[in-house]
């Protein structure tokens, strides 16, 4: 294999990271329809096949010859422990395809068909068995065998998969330039972006291009996978690479654009199309599960993070991300239909209880320093109130009120209105009364944690915000967002309060909490904001993407999600001082 050619390095990498079951048994059919073959059957676990994991039948590209190939699917290296000794070792398989399965179960019109075993792991076959498999073969002339490792795959998939057929010179330059830059923490893979509007035949701003109009069911479904691939080959290189951070962007940024071009022709009702926005999605969990696992040991450490960053608002900005990525996790194992993904779903407590341990130990979490970043604090509270904790919810919320409160009548270290990290050096560095009344010109913050406050109950929290902002900063200009009925048209694409919804503003805070519950009864009555009825992704059992899109785009969450919350705790218990259990 060419260690020059990235794309190359990047496609081995990738497969072999592949588990045999539902990762490298989903790529090898696709890949053999690319090369003219015909999957006779899908791979099936738990199936006696009597050595054969799948055949396929076509004609050789070699020769021409028509064969029919008998997969022997593995993973990882073939060594002497898989070599034989158990009935699902290699030589045993290959034993019982010969003695059995080419005996008695070839179909009648491949009867005539050169067989060939292939043996296809995503890694090497061991020095120590060469000799072995070579032995193999001579014993059975009349047959021929086929090694198929991860870098004889990778040059198939670099064939036929990812060829000048179905990626066209621009498309495999970016991908390259992808891989290349790939590595960069500040790289937002432009490059494959371009690639995945071009497949999908959507324009710049997220429209269906001519491209696209023209493109067939078919087509679609062959373009979706394509952009599946590439986006694989760019998430595990970042991964391999230690930046999961970026691996799991990858995957968000694609997930959310599939699906997004599925929703321009309103075709997420049909079932092939859900198949592979389904295959997209337990893409995206395997990326999550990975960056989990990358900074679950970190967050339960007390400034556990503190290492990644110097500066103190610098912190504060990085920790947030944090509580976004973590919340938006959790949620995508909240709120994922029953029935689909279980396994993930049994795992939402594990990671509510993860995120609140790292709220626990990084105390400057509750100090936001960008307004955009009630976006994070508003998934992480949907995550406690979805998972039944809402004592954390509760705590939380007077947390970063009572923090709020205080910095906005300090007029110092508030959060900027801009939400532009230049904008926030500037603020710390000079900070003239113009340039601070500028940056308290907008918030989403204050209009939040108020109605968070009164729908949870916490009337005492909210009354001592609500008479600080009628007396110390009236002139802080408040406001809340609501999607309105065509929020779908540009939610899974980009930031969606930038071209649609409605803005409440100016969100003034009445003095009693009570009068706020009153007004927002009011609001609810309009049925203006029962959102998630209308969510393509909740009908399809995703609603988890609704919420990752918020925060991949830094759309703001609708209030919806606290406007109707019936989560008001027993009387004289409004306020909540701490988790109500341990969290480490």
């Amino acid at each position: 294999m060419n260690a020059s050619n990235p794309m190359r390095l990047a496609l081995s990498h990738y497969l072999r990271t592949l588990r045999e079951r539902d990762e490298f048994d989903r790529l090898l059919p696709e890949l053999l329809t690319q090369m003219g073959y015909v999957p006779l059957v899908k791979p099936k676990a738990g199936v006696r096949q009597f050595g054969v994991d799948f055949p396929a039948a076509g004609r050789s590209p070699a020769d021409g010859v028509d064969e029919l190939l008998l997969f022997v699917i593995k993973q990882g290296d073939i060594g002497r422990r898989t070599w034989t000794g158990d009935p699902n070792a290699v030589r045993e398989s290959m034993d019982e395809i010969i003695d059995v399965w080419l005996a008695s179960h070839v179909p009648p019109e491949y009867k005539d068909h050169r067989k060939v075993i292939v043996v296809a792991t995503t890694g090497d076959l061991g020095q120590e068995v060469q000799p072995n498999w070579a032995g193999f073969a001579a014993r059975h002339p009349q047959l021929r065998f086929e090694f198929w490792g991860a870098d004889k795959v990778s040059d198939l998939v670099e064939a036929h998969l990812l060829n000048e057929h179905l990626f066209d010179g621009q498309d495999r330059a970016d991908l390259r330039k992808a891989l290349v830059m790939g590595a960069d923490s500040d790289y937002r893979f432009e490059h494959l972006c371009r690639l995945m509007l071009r497949q999908l035949g959507v324009t710049p701003d997220g429209r269906l291009g001519e491209e696209g109009v023209q493109q067939t069911v078919p087509a679609l479904l062959k373009a979706l996978r394509r952009v599946h691939l590439a986006a694989l080959v760019c998430s595990h290189w970042a991964d391999g690479e230690s930046e999961r951070r970026q691996a799991l962007w990858v995957m968000e940024r694609t997930l959310l654009w599939c699906f997004h071009r599925v929703v321009l022709q309103s075709l997420q009702e049909r079932q092939d199309v859900r198949d592979v926005i389904r295959d997209i999605w337990r893409s995206y969990l395997q990326a999550a599960s990975r960056y989990y696992d990358a900074v679950a040991a970190h967050i339960r450490v007390k400034d556990g993070l503190s290492g990644y960053t110097r500066e103190g608002a610098e912190y504060s900005v990085l920790l947030l991300e944090q509580v976004g990525l973590l919340a938006s996790i959790g949620l995508s194992a909240a709120l994922v239909e029953p029935g689909q993904d279980d396994a993930w779903r049994a795992r939402s407590s594990e990671f509510a209880t993860a995120l609140a341990a790292m709220l626990r130990n990084h105390e400057a979490v509750a100090s936001p320093r960008l307004d955009a970043q009630v976006i994070d604090i508003c998934l992480a509270l949907v995550l406690f109130i979805q998972t039944g904790q809402h004592d954390l919810a509760r705590w939380w919320t007077a947390e970063i009120t009572g923090r709020l409160n205080f910095v906005f009548r300090l007029d110092r270290m508030f959060p900027v209105g801009s939400d532009s990290l230049d904008d926030l050096i500037e603020l710390e560095v000079h900070g003239s009364d113009e340039f601070k009344g500028l940056m308290r010109r907008h918030s989403w913050l204050l209009a939040t944690m108020g109605s968070w406050c009164v729908m949870q109950g916490q009337d005492d929290v909210y009354q001592n915000l609500a008479e600080s902002y009628a007396k110390e900063y009236p002139d802080l200009g408040s406001q809340l967002w609501h999607p309105t009925a065509d929020w779908t048209a540009k939610w899974y694409f980009g930031p969606a309060h930038q071209d649609s919804g409605s803005t409440e503003a100016p969100y003034t805070l009445p003095a009693s909490a009570q009068a706020l519950r009153d007004r927002i009864a009011q609001f609810n009555a309009t049925g203006r904001l029962r959102w998630e009825e209308n969510s393509p992704a909740l009908a399809m059992g995703l609603w988890p993407l609704d919420f990752i899109a918020c925060r991949h785009f830094r759309t703001p969450v609708p209030a919806s999600m606290w406007y109707y919350l019936d989560s008001k705790p027993p009387h004289g218990k409004e306020e909540a001082t701490g988790p109500a259990s341990p969290l480490l």
